[in-house]
C-alpha cells in the first residue's frame, strides 16, 4: 500500500488529501501497464473506472463522426502523463466515458472502481468535496483542450478544400 500513496500524493485529484485519507484511497487501488497502442476506454462506453498515469503517457480521442467506436473519425485531443488522471467521467453522472484513451507508449496505471470511490466520497462528504474541486479544475482544463483540438482540427479541414 506504501507504494500506492506516493503516487495518489502526486495525483492531480487527490492531492489536498492527508496520508491516512490517501490510505483509504490506496486500498481500492489495483495497477494494470498497457503495451503502446493498447486501447484503454471507449468514448460512449460506460465509465466504471478511474485511472491514474503513473508511467508512459495515455492519449485522449475524439470522435468527429457519428459513431465513437470509429477511431478513423477522431482527433487527439490531449496526453495524460505522470499524476494525472483518465476517465473522470467515471466520478460524474451519467457515467459515460466522453473520449476514447489509447496507450501512446508503454505506460503505467493504478485503477480505481469508480463505484468505490464514489461511494467513500459520500461516507466522507469532506474526502468527496476535495476530490471534487480538484476534478472540477480537471473537466475545465480538458474542455479546454477538446475545444482548442477541435477548432484546429476545423481550420485543417478547411485549408484542405
Amino acid at each position: 500500500m506504501i507504494n500506492t500513496i506516493l503516487p495518489l500524493r502526486e495525483c492531480e485529484l487527490f492531492r489536498s488529501l492527508d496520508d491516512e485519507e490517501l490510505s483509504r484511497i490506496a486500498i481500492l487501488c489495483s495497477e494494470i501497464e498497457l503495451p503502446e497502442g493498447t486501447r484503454l476506454i471507449r468514448e460512449g462506453q460506460p465509465a466504471g473506472s478511474l485511472y491514474i498515469v503513473t508511467a508512459g503517457k495515455i492519449a485522449l480521442h475524439k470522435s468527429l463522426g457519428s459513431h465513437p467506436s470509429m477511431m478513423r473519425g477522431a482527433t487527439t485531443v490531449s496526453f495524460c502523463q505522470p499524476d494525472q488522471i483518465v476517465g473522470w467521467s467515471a466520478l460524474v453522472e451519467p457515467y459515460v466515458y466522453t473520449l476514447s484513451a489509447t496507450a501512446w507508449e508503454r505506460s503505467t496505471l493504478l485503477v480505481i472502481q469508480a463505484s468505490l470511490l464514489r461511494r467513500a466520497m459520500v461516507i466522507n462528504p469532506d474526502i468527496g468535496f476535495r476530490i471534487m474541486r480538484c476534478l472540477s479544475e480537471v473537466i475545465s482544463r480538458r474542455l479546454h483542450q477538446v475545444a482548442q483540438a477541435l477548432t484546429a482540427e476545423r481550420g485543417n479541414l478547411a485549408t484542405e478544400i
